[in-house]
């Protein structure tokens, strides 16, 4: 898919995303509040962190489909992936506030109220949650978007934390306001784990780390006729938008034409065969004597 048409189809997704997360929000908060359940509302803030970040990523995707211009040759593309990062602050702040709650209301020990149409509200929530996080991870999958795949942990947080509501009110109807609190608790562990998921997949794009293994591109790059040796093999970028670097070696009275030509099959070769990439860039040079075991790469 062409990446206009990838953001678009990315935009439209969010777009639909974030009017479900804060009409989920605006329900589950607003019963919450009447209703002294302090699980409950802190699940709504928690949808409505799932709205504000569908929104900055919007913003995002906006400043990524730029085309590369001489302040960014090389394409805005990180912008998505400092807005991925930025969603995981947003759930590292959400469970901060939530723990704070939890930890006044387990003090405090006041009884909320639970009626049946808590219940209701928090099953209807559960199920657009749940359908909206599988749809956004499918999605997230087929476009190769990062974005997605991030905000769909983000959305599946709070599937688990409604199972947790549910039994909160369960036990609050029962008598057990303390449950409350400590439900709330729990959905704060669930949303670091998510938070700390989110920075360790983008960490990896924003430090450049190794996207394929050496040894893959050197097999590849020999198995072009003519290549003599592969080495200096570099990768980074996104996992479907890899940048590979390497030089190879060919014959030294090689016409430079054939050189030339020699360069773009390999080039090329990389391409088809290992998944993710879209850049190559090769260095040829003159071959020299055999390298010393260990050192083609």
């Amino acid at each position: 898919m062409a990446a206009a048409a990838r953001q678009r189809a990315v935009r439209r997704i969010l777009l639909g995303v974030l009017g479900l997360n804060w009409a989920v929000a605006a329900a589950k908060a607003a019963y919450g509040q009447w209703a002294g359940l302090l699980s409950m509302t802190a699940d709504g803030f928690h949808s409505f962190m799932d709205g504000t970040s569908n929104l900055l990523g919007l913003l995002a995707l906006a400043v990524a489909a730029r085309p590369p211009d001489a302040s960014h040759p090389y394409g805005h593309r990180k912008f998505e992936t400092l807005a991925t990062v930025g969603i995981a602050v947003l759930l590292v702040l959400a469970a901060y506030e939530i723990a704070l709650s939890a930890f006044r209301r387990l003090g405090s020990g006041a009884l909320p109220q639970v009626t049946p149409l808590g219940f209701a509200v928090m099953l209807v929530t559960l199920g657009v949650n749940l359908g909206v996080s599988r749809y956004e991870a499918r999605r997230g999958r087929e476009l190769g978007s990062t974005l997605l795949s991030a905000d769909a942990q983000h959305t599946r947080t709070d599937v688990y934390a409604s199972l947790s509501v549910l039994a909160s009110l369960a036990a609050a109807a029962a008598g057990y306001a303390f449950l409350d609190g400590l439900v709330a608790l729990v959905i704060v562990g669930v949303i670091v784990r998510a938070a700390l998921r989110i920075f360790r997949q983008e960490l990896a794009v924003l430090t450049d780390a190794a996207r394929v293994d050496p040894a893959v591109i050197e097999k590849v790059a020999l198995s072009v006729p003519g290549v003599r040796a592969c080495h200096r093999i570099r990768s980074r970028g996104f996992e479907d938008a890899i940048t590979v670097d390497c030089h190879i070696w060919v014959d030294p009275q090689l016409p430079t034409a054939e050189a030339h030509r020699l360069t773009h099959a390999v080039m090329d070769r990389i391409r088809a065969e290992v998944p993710g990439v879209s850049e190559v860039i090769v260095h040829t040079e003159p071959a020299r004597p055999p390298l010393p075991p260990g050192r083609g790469r």
